[in-house]
């Protein structure tokens, strides 16, 4: 794995499959030593001006020698490298977090209730539209000075739901041990295909990567992976589940699911046919538990469903209910 390769979320492969990220790089050659940074991406890559230039730069798509920079004023040098990610949606800011969306927040830690749709941090073509700049331009705003967020978990692209974030960098400790620890409670919501079958199951297998892809199997390579589902509803072509982690690997939830052959719906990724239908995937992480670093209680924070997974769930418990009507007995 490359330098660069280290700085790219997960959330990246689903953008590069779902938005055609388009890549351009070059090497800086001597007539353009020295140059400011909008400069030089002017000077190599014919189709972009210096004034777009700029915009890419800020928006965060710009990385000079597999580091991003922001900062139009850095100068190059002869043998750098340059490579831009121009996403779908190119230089458009287009998000800020609802405050509505802030579940918690004290002098220590903050929770929020992340959107589908919206990454939890920057991804490679785009650092500005995301959950954690979001939050900090929120912070900033309300304090009128450069406000501290730090962040400890992150949830995918399309996955909805609670997440923590510190305020202080004197509680990172706490929390970091609490989440290697396994001390932190998860609790998810799943819209499954299929009828898994069970009422009650503790899967255990193995995560590992290979050829640039996460996988799933019984026996290993890997680390172990450990969740806890429960059924709360089946309906006709889909169930409804409760599932706890009591690990934290790498879209863990979505490759034990398809893994038992049971996908999430809308999860393009890992769900093939089976988990199509939906415009995104049916996950939602509904509460999260951890132990106050500062007052040592426990907070347990909720977040509900988004209207597009609670709309779905309803249209398949009436479709449910409406079959069963049709097959009963006359009264």
């Amino acid at each position: 794995m490359s330098d660069f390769d280290k700085h790219i979320s997960d959330d990246d492969e689903v953008l590069q499959q779902s938005q055609s990220v388009t890549t351009l790089s070059g090497t800086v050659a001597a007539p353009l030593n020295g140059l400011r940074i909008d400069q030089a991406v002017a000077g190599l890559f014919k189709d972009i001006s210096r004034e777009r230039a700029k915009k890419l730069i800020a928006i965060g798509a710009v990385w000079l020698n597999s580091v991003r920079i922001q900062i139009v004023s850095r100068t190059v040098r002869s043998g750098d490298t340059i490579a831009v990610y121009i996403g779908r949606r190119g230089i458009d800011r287009y998000y800020e977090i609802d405050p509505a969306n802030i579940l918690f927040r004290d002098e220590w830690l903050l929770f929020y209730r992340k959107e589908p749709g919206v990454p939890t941090q920057g991804v490679v073509c785009d650092n500005y539209n995301n959950i954690f700049a979001g939050l900090q331009r929120h912070l900033k705003q309300q304090q009128q000075s450069p406000a501290y967020l730090g962040m400890h978990q992150r949830l995918d692209l399309d996955t909805s739901g609670v997440v923590l974030f510190t305020l202080s960098p004197k509680v990172n400790r706490s929390i970091h041990y609490q989440f290697k620890d396994h001390r932190v409670k998860k609790i998810y919501r799943a819209l499954v295909a299929g009828n898994p079958g069970f009422s009650q199951l503790r899967l255990s297998n193995f995560i590992y990567r290979h050829a640039g892809r996460y996988r799933c199997s019984d026996s290993g390579p890997g680390k172990e992976a450990v969740t806890q589902f429960r059924m709360l509803a089946a309906y006709d072509g889909c169930s409804l589940l409760e599932a706890q982690p009591e690990t934290g690997r790498t879209h863990q939830l979505r490759l034990q699911l398809a893994h038992l052959g049971h996908p999430l719906l809308g999860d393009r990724l890992y769900g093939g046919a089976q988990g199509q239908g939906t415009a995104r995937t049916m996950l939602h992480a509904i509460s999260l538990r951890v132990f106050h670093p500062v007052t040592k209680k426990e907070i347990i924070v909720e977040a509900s469903l988004f209207q597009d997974m609670l709309e779905l769930i309803q249209t398949a418990a009436g479709d449910a209910s409406s079959t069963h009507a049709g097959t009963a007995s006359p009264q």
